[in-house]
């Protein structure tokens, strides 16, 4: 099976219609990606697939294909005094947590009152349907040193995700 490089330009929005993302406004680059890699969330880039260089189109995402639904098991409190001594808790901080020997996953604290903080392990995004304006700038077979370096971004993307 031959796999495409896909560049495309995207502006996203949630179901409120607030704008989330914009890649000309970022950057000014476009996202790109190799098929099959893993590098975009799933249900976007199945709805990629046939496009070609220069179409336009509206995609929406369901969060099942997208983030994932919220969980409400990944929300939890925990006592101020379970932080190190030197650590200044503070909506918004990042922490990993180990969940299982040698498994850590990432939270975001979310509320610090009285002695506790409430720390959410949910994405920013779970359990929002997600709303695409697409425009392809190229789509065509990836070379194979862009596959190589796709599968090595793969590698470092689930690193951060998920730290052993």
């Amino acid at each position: 099976m031959k796999r495409r490089l896909i560049e495309f330009d995207y502006l996203l929005k949630n179901t409120a219609g607030e704008v989330l993302d914009n890649s000309k406004e970022d950057n000014g680059e476009p996202m790109r990606y190799v098929e099959g890699s893993k590098q975009i969330i799933p249900g976007l880039e199945s709805r990629l697939k046939d496009l070609k260089k220069g179409d336009k189109k509206e995609i929406k995402v369901p969060a099942s294909e997208a983030y994932g639904e919220r969980e409400d098991k990944l929300v939890i409190e925990v006592p101020l005094d379970q932080f190190p001594a030197n650590q200044k808790v503070t909506v918004g901080l990042a922490v990993e947590i180990e969940v299982a020997e040698n498994y850590y996953h990432a939270f975001t604290v979310t509320k610090v009152a009285g002695t506790v903080a409430t720390l959410d392990g949910n994405h920013e995004l779970a359990g929002e349907d997600l709303f695409f304006s697409i425009e392809v700038r190229e789509a065509r077979e990836a070379t194979a040193d862009e596959i190589a370096e796709s599968e090595e971004e793969k590698e470092e993307v689930q690193d951060e995700n998920c730290v052993h």
